[in-house]
């Protein structure tokens, strides 16, 4: 009797829902897979709903893009969820993308974080807002700024320097990537922020915590996801990269311009 009211009724009506819907997610998550594969062009295989993302998941996203170029070449396509890419390492067709045909490929993909700030940020934009935003952030390069920049550099070299230095009397082995990322950070914080770090002996200040939250390239369930649902994940309130981070930022921005209003700089 049970099994049989369990087939009947609003059961069987949830069950053909549910069922429904998986096929209809299966269906939409894998209707692009074949879209290289016509095309004639080599391309990596995908799984659903994650395509081609998921071994980011345990290995850095430029060794998978090496492995790549040597097993498929220096053009080849796969996807980020259902959506089909293309990575191009030809130097030639590189520069016709970039240069000849700029008009067609003026914009970046559309990758949404969730946060208003980063989703403004000038390599985000489109369009005519990405060309005012532009014309603005084209002047904190112009050739004299970028003079004033050198002595900042050089200060920051001689931390490095200093650094270095200290760890090879010690007789260990030296973490190359950390110490120059420590280096790229006191560099970004005294050039953007006006503000002197020394990273690498003083991992605990905050800005420094910020700096690794906003701009780590470790990718995550959060990134995966991200790339696969990012519509869902945007109207449920998670964001792609640490809220601390921005808001963090985003108020030293802000107090650096009073500063400089108040100033007159």
């Amino acid at each position: 009797m049970f099994v049989t009211e369990l087939f009947t009724g609003p059961l069987l009506i949830t069950f053909s829902i549910g069922i429904t819907s998986l096929l209809f997610l299966y269906w939409y998550y894998t209707r692009n897979f074949d879209y290289w594969k016509k095309k004639g062009i080599p391309y990596v295989e995908a799984v659903p709903f994650f395509g081609s993302t998921y071994s980011l998941l345990w290995k850095p996203y430029h060794e998978i893009e090496f492995e790549r170029y040597l097993k498929y070449g220096p053009l080849y396509g796969h996807f980020e969820g259902s959506r089909p890419l293309l990575s191009v390492a030809d130097l030639k067709l590189v520069r016709e993308i970039l240069v000849k045909e700029f008009p067609s490929f003026s914009n970046r993909r559309e990758v949404i974080s969730g946060n208003v700030v980063v989703d403004n940020i000038l390599s985000k934009l489109k369009g005519e807002d990405w060309k005012r935003v532009r014309s603005i952030v084209s002047q904190t390069f112009s050739t004299g700024k970028i003079r004033r920049m050198v002595n900042v550099v050089k200060d920051c070299s001689q931390t490095l320097v200093k650094n270095f230095k200290n760890i090879t009397e010690t007789g260990k082995p030296v973490n190359v990537r950390e110490i120059y990322g420590a280096f790229t950070m006191d560099v970004i914080a005294s050039s953007a922020f006006s503000t002197k770090l020394d990273s690498h002996n003083d991992p605990q200040n905050r800005f420094v915590q910020a700096g690794r939250k906003g701009f780590s390239t470790n990718f995550s369930l959060r990134s995966a996801l991200y790339q696969v649902i990012p519509g869902l994940m945007k109207a449920l309130g998670i964001p792609h990269i640490s809220p601390d981070a921005t808001d963090f930022f985003k108020d030293v921005t802000l107090q650096i311009m009073e500063e400089r209003k108040r100033s007159g700089q």
